[in-house]
């Protein structure tokens, strides 16, 4: 009887494990219709973060031509115009730079030419070597041909309460939207802005955004605000090509240096040849 029993029940927990069965596949079928896709994976989360950092790889070249990074007067040809303060101006005056309007290879006293001192942050892009960018979750690294030189960006942290005057100073960086936006304070005063001597002290506060404007096209807006050498904030603008080319040494020598200046440049000074 009890055997009769159990076997009767077996078609009803049949039905009821298919109807179980078939409940759980239609909740199933109306969560992933709601959702329009499975639930997110770590890995897929991490893809999609990867995916919205904009990518600054490739080796970037200035176009040449623009020495002074005034935009109303970019070839440099009337310095004195940027909205200088009187410290500025007398550093201005004195400045013996290699390009510009006041552009001389007769002893000069441009500071990279004669001591080898690094060029400084903004000047760097003013040469016509190369540089990269190798993005890490922390920091960005800069990797400038030119000097060797490299330059560390901190991604999501604040500037340090106490900070050392560097040449290249203290870099906060954060992405904004497909803009890498950076943030420099800390630099020393001992570097010129650009290649036609416009000085800077070390209240030198910068603003720099990266943003690729296309595959080969890289373009860098720049704020620049020094309320010891400039009478307001001012902005600059530089665009950079993506190059073919790798990477190779350039390193400042002093001995190279002086060999240029005696074998090419002396030539070109009246006078000079006969000393």
């Amino acid at each position: 009887m009890q055997n009769r029993r159990i076997a009767a029940m077996a078609p009803i927990t049949w039905i009821v494990k298919c109807a179980v069965a078939a409940s759980f596949l239609c909740c199933s079928s109306m969560l992933l219709a709601q959702t329009g896709a499975p639930p997110p994976t770590a890995k897929s989360a991490t893809a999609r973060a990867s995916a919205s950092v904009p990518d600054f790889s490739g080796n970037w070249l200035i176009a040449p031509g623009s020495p002074s990074w005034d935009s109303a007067d970019p070839a440099g040809k009337n310095p004195q115009q940027t909205p200088m303060t009187p410290w500025a101006r007398e550093k201005l005056a004195a400045a013996k730079p290699p390009f510009g309007d006041k552009g001389t290879f007769d002893n000069p006293n441009d500071p990279v030419q004669k001591y080898c001192d690094p060029p400084g942050l903004t000047r760097l892009y003013g040469y016509p070597w190369q540089f990269t960018m190798v993005q890490t979750p922390a920091n960005v690294y800069m990797l400038f041909e030119y000097f060797h030189m490299w330059r560390l960006v901190t991604m999501g942290q604040p500037h340090p309460k106490d900070i050392d005057a560097t040449w290249l100073g203290d870099s906060v960086g954060k992405y904004d939207g497909d803009a890498l936006v950076i943030d420099t304070v800390g630099l020393n005063d001992k570097s010129w802005l650009d290649n036609v001597g416009h000085p800077h002290s070390d209240a030198l506060h910068l603003i720099e955004r990266f943003r690729r404007t296309s595959h080969n096209v890289l373009q860098l807006d720049l704020t620049i605000d020094d309320p010891k050498a400039y009478t307001k904030s001012w902005t600059a603008q530089r665009t950079f090509k993506l190059g073919s080319d790798p990477m190779g040494e350039t390193m400042c020598s002093l001995s190279e240096n002086e060999d240029f200046q005696k074998s090419i440049m002396d030539r070109t000074v009246p006078g000079a040849a006969a000393k």
